[in-house]
């Protein structure tokens, strides 16, 4: 494998894209890992063993509160599929993915496993019948949407449902909400892609009043002019958002001495920008025809872009806005330049938010690559201009995630 005389790297990133079930709630997340040097950031080449680097990513966390209690699908070379398993069965589900051979000794290993009660998923399945040689094996069969026309993703569909009626069939790279309820109509059990964070296309309808109320609370919210006593008053008119935000100000993360008691000590004590951040995610969570899968979508971003913000550059408060406000197009159904539109934010967030410009554009960026796992795209040389290295950001990442977990 080579790794023997490459020094073992000292920062592991990872992505982790969710998968949802038919109800569009999150069943598994997909962990995608890069082994980076400290100095570029540039992934290394040499086939690192999976348990070797799953397990430096987890130094600082571990694969429960990473998967928010649902298993973790891990991709599996050959090679690592012989190793020692470093996660039990009920953590992990061992993704196998299309370069492996089907030779007696992965099929030899693969059994082992199974009978140790871990759950094998074929990855990136491209044929139209059942004739795979490891289907016999597999609990999971991953289906890439964009390999297929439909019709072949129907054909395929339909011989592994009578070949194998127990399979669960995942069907991943799902880009569209039409996409999705194609998908959803064949029978598939499980869902991979970006079609959660895609809105449905309005075709030039007006925003109807529910999502309006939202949209105007929002602006309210965000108003340049606000003193701490016309947003303390905001708020207070709502007894949704009073209510829920007591109870985050009084969460572990912005824990205090004393108890926070009211809407003007919350205000007081955490200050008007982080105050108008809480505000404006919980006046979101009013949108109940979303799936709170989306919700917690836009969660994870404002924090991940808070807490690069906040370390990077001297804008509290503002990495949270962004973030939070890039699904405003999916929560809205509503393309985002018009969303944005409509609410009073300074031209410098709109433009990080809508175009990625700036300093925090590229934060947003980076942040919209990890989500995708496309952890080769990031932009190091622009993000070690502000200061961010590979082990900074997996560390900011991994708090971000456990700020998000605590708080919906």
């Amino acid at each position: 494998m080579g790794a023997s005389s490459t020094p073992v790297p000292t920062t592991v990133l990872f992505a982790r894209q969710p998968i949802y079930d038919r109800r569009r709630v999150v069943a598994g997340f997909e962990l995608l890992f890069r082994a980076c040097t400290e100095t570029t950031g540039e992934p290394f080449n040499d086939d690192y063993a999976t348990r070797q680097v799953m397990l430096s990513a987890f130094t600082e966390t571990n694969i429960h509160e990473v998967c928010e209690g649902t298993p973790a699908f891990i991709n599996f070379h050959t090679n690592t599929l012989q190793a020692a398993l470093p996660f039990s069965p009920d953590e992990m589900i061992i993704e196998v993915l299309e370069s492996v051979a089907p030779t007696p000794a992965v099929e030899k290993a693969l059994r082992y496993c199974k009978a140790q009660g871990y759950r094998i998923a074929l990855d990136d399945y491209t044929l139209t019948d059942a004739s795979h040689p490891l289907l016999p094996l597999a609990d999971i069969v991953k289906l890439d949407c964009l390999v297929y026309s439909a019709e072949a993703f129907a054909t395929a569909v339909a011989a592994l449902r009578r070949a194998r009626p127990s399979l669960h069939l995942l069907a991943e790279k799902v880009e569209t909400a039409e996409e999705f309820e194609r998908c959803l109509a064949l029978g598939c059990d499980l869902f991979q892609g970006y079609f959660l964070a895609r809105p449905v296309p309005v075709h030039g309808k007006r925003l109807p009043s529910s999502r309006l109320s939202v949209l105007q609370l929002l602006a309210e919210l965000n108003r340049p002019d606000n003193t701490l006593a016309k947003l303390t008053a905001t708020i207070q008119r709502d007894p949704f958002i009073s209510v829920r935000l007591m109870k985050m100000a009084n969460s572990a993360y912005y824990s205090r001495k004393h108890d926070i008691k009211s809407v003007q000590m919350a205000v007081n004590l955490l200050g008007q920008r982080r105050i108008r951040s809480l505000a404006s995610l919980l006046a979101l969570t009013k949108l109940d025809d979303k799936p709170h899968a989306l919700q917690k979508l836009s969660l994870a971003r404002g924090y991940l872009c808070q807490e690069l913000a906040d370390a990077l550059l001297d804008a509290p408060g503002s990495g949270f806005t962004v973030g939070l406000f890039s699904c405003l197009d999916a929560l809205f159904d509503y393309p985002l330049e018009a969303t944005l539109a409509e609410l009073p934010l300074h031209v410098s967030l709109k433009a990080a938010i809508h175009s990625h410009q700036g300093p925090l554009g590229l934060i947003l960026a980076s942040v919209l690559k990890l989500e995708r796992g496309e952890l080769d795209g990031l932009d190091w040389p622009g993000l070690n201009a502000l200061g961010l290295t590979p082990k900074r950001l997996s560390r900011l990442q991994q708090r971000a995630i456990a700020l998000t977990n605590g708080q919906l």
